[in-house]
């Protein structure tokens, strides 16, 4: 049994026993939304840019990890054949893992690409941008939105009153498995407390994750980590229509993939739909 199916059976295993749990995104209860005719949000939060242990640096790492990936995908199933065989496994995947392992400085540049691409690209002022542009709430206007805990306006630069404020916080992360040539993505996260103008109210608390497509960590650090940029600005602009939306406008939870990522396809501008297959 391969990795990806441990993977894939403890992920629907972590599903069914969170059927009954509380959706992470419901919408605000009408009776509560329909006297908003606007508001305002800040944005803040953290992006984990440590990208130390992607990849295998050449052939002894690549012996390594491919040992410890070989034992488990033989024991993964844990029965005792399984077990039994586990030395087998990882006597193959470290031989499998130092042949196919990138060299030293091929993942060294990678891994400093993607760092930078982390560190340079700042997704709170994208997700703040996107919340303006977005005009995903309705008929209710987004009249500010700002960087920084604590910022958002109780009115518009025109002086018109919000009815609610958006406290959004957010944390961006690299997922990957530890393997010798791993696929990545971008994780991001945000919580979301809708608050009174006052801030001395609690209304409503929802959590968007949104999970980009995985692709080969060397071709998503290439040209400066240019994918890993897109995906990164791709994430803002998703979440940034979504929150607005799920809260406002839908009537639904928002839905879920898997035990942690949301399923965007339905947004009205069709940025959560998956690309169409190429035709041969």
């Amino acid at each position: 049994m391969s990795l990806w199916r441990v993977g894939a059976i403890v992920g629907a295993i972590a599903a069914l026993t969170s059927a009954c749990a509380e959706p992470p995104v419901r919408p605000i209860p009408d009776s509560v939304r329909q006297p908003v005719s606007a508001i305002s949000a800040d944005v803040s939060g953290v992006k984990d840019s440590d990208t130390s242990t992607i990849g295998a640096r050449g052939s002894r790492e690549g012996s390594q990890r491919g040992a410890a990936q070989g034992a488990a995908a033989v024991a993964g199933h844990g029965s005792l054949l399984g077990l039994l065989l586990a030395p087998v496994g990882a006597a193959v995947g470290s031989a499998t893992g130092a042949s196919d392992a990138q060299s030293e400085l091929v993942v060294d540049e990678t891994r400093a690409n993607l760092r930078i691409a982390m560190q340079e690209t700042d997704f709170g002022e994208l997700l703040r941008s996107r919340l303006l542009e977005a005009g995903a709430a309705g008929e209710i206007e987004v009249v500010a939105a700002t960087t920084g805990s604590g910022t958002a306006p109780a009115q518009s630069p025109n002086g018109k009153p919000v009815g609610q404020i958006l406290v959004l916080e957010y944390k961006v992360r690299i997922a990957h498995p530890h393997h010798v040539n791993p696929e990545i993505g971008i994780v991001a996260t945000v919580v979301a407390q809708v608050t009174s103008p006052d801030r001395k109210s609690l209304v409503h608390k929802a959590m968007w994750t949104y999970c980009s497509p995985r692709l080969d960590f060397v071709r998503m650090g290439a040209s400066q980590a240019a994918a890993l940029r897109a995906e990164i600005d791709m994430a803002a602009a998703i979440l940034a229509e979504a929150i607005p939306y799920d809260l406002y406008v839908s009537n639904q939870p928002r839905p879920l993939k898997n035990a942690q990522c949301m399923d965007f396809s339905n947004l009205p501008s069709g940025r959560g739909r998956p690309a169409p297959p190429l035709q041969s």
